[in-house]
């Protein structure tokens, strides 16, 4: 009896110790990105933007981040002109494009390594896995006026992503501004398509 109350006892006092160790925070962030797809059209796109908000679950010796992301990416359009010429065989300048967009909708779970925890800043590491929906909205091309079909369109695939980067937290009392950069893969068919946000961001 006296041994299973000190087991007791020493059950509570470690689940005590580690409760003390946790804490939570949430926040927000906005997001740069570059997006990486393969194709011939893969240099149409490149930067886009978005944003997203986290919660922060702080443990001992690592902190889990669980984020949901939104990035939209607009396709250049003289770069898709120019790519529309050499692969249908016409002038260029004949093309009009309208819409395009491509949209990645994202949810993650990432873990933070800290480097050195010293008092204000403080690099990490991360890496996770999450969920990813890729799609793009309607495309309308014309050449010279006449609509141009054929331009596939991809309606909310979802897919396994992984991601790996690096980042730093400044803390300034129970606040902490932070900048990241993560290279992530989204395992679609075929190839995988490719982007890394850069993320600013703040939590409470």
């Amino acid at each position: 009896m006296k041994r299973s109350l000190l087991v007791v006892a020493m059950v509570t006092f470690l689940a005590a110790g580690v409760s003390a160790q946790v804490s939570l925070g949430w926040g927000v962030h906005g997001n740069y990105a570059m997006l990486d797809v393969s194709g011939q059209l893969s240099s149409v796109y490149g930067s886009g933007a978005g944003g997203g908000a986290h919660i922060d679950v702080d443990l001992m010796m690592i902190t889990l981040r669980f984020s949901g992301d939104y990035v939209t990416f607009s396709p250049d359009q003289d770069k898709y002109r120019s790519e529309l010429g050499q692969l249908l065989g016409n002038a260029a300048t004949g093309y009009s494009i309208d819409g395009g967009n491509i949209s990645i909708l994202s949810v993650n779970a990432n873990a933070k390594w800290t480097l050195l925890p010293i008092p204000v800043v403080s690099p990490y590491l991360t890496g996770g896995i999450g969920l990813a929906q890729l799609s793009s909205g309607d495309l309308t091309v014309k050449y010279n006026g006449a609509a141009v079909g054929g331009f596939p369109k991809v309606n909310g695939e979802t897919k396994t992503a992984v991601n790996i980067g690096a980042g730093v937290d400044l803390k300034f009392g129970g606040i902490a501004l932070y900048a990241e950069a993560k290279y992530t893969w989204i395992l679609t068919e075929g190839n995988s398509t490719k982007y890394i946000p850069i993320s600013i961001g703040i939590t409470f």
